[in-house]
């Protein structure tokens, strides 16, 4: 695994858990703690984004400069997906 697929899989771990956070946080909005720890780790997820934006490419078209979000390789086109 390279950098930037160790960077990608890190990134999906973040989104999976601030998911997972927002869901418990809808139904227990009045623990403090977890909304502490959902903001720790969207800080560590938005340091990472930027972080792999800045040495590889966008990760959305609003971060992009015109087409520039294209030019990274798809999930399809990447031979280890198992597409």
């Amino acid at each position: 695994m390279n950098q930037r697929e160790a960077m990608l899989k890190k990134l999906s771990a973040y989104q999976f858990t601030l998911w997972e956070m927002h869901l418990y946080l809808d139904t227990h909005p009045w623990d403090l703690q977890m909304v502490e720890a959902y903001g720790r780790a969207s800080t560590k997820y938005k340091a990472v984004r930027n972080e792999y934006e800045e040495q590889f490419c966008p990760l959305t078209a609003s971060k992009a400069q015109g087409f520039e979000w294209l030019k990274g390789p798809w999930p399809w086109e990447i031979e280890e997906c198992g597409c």
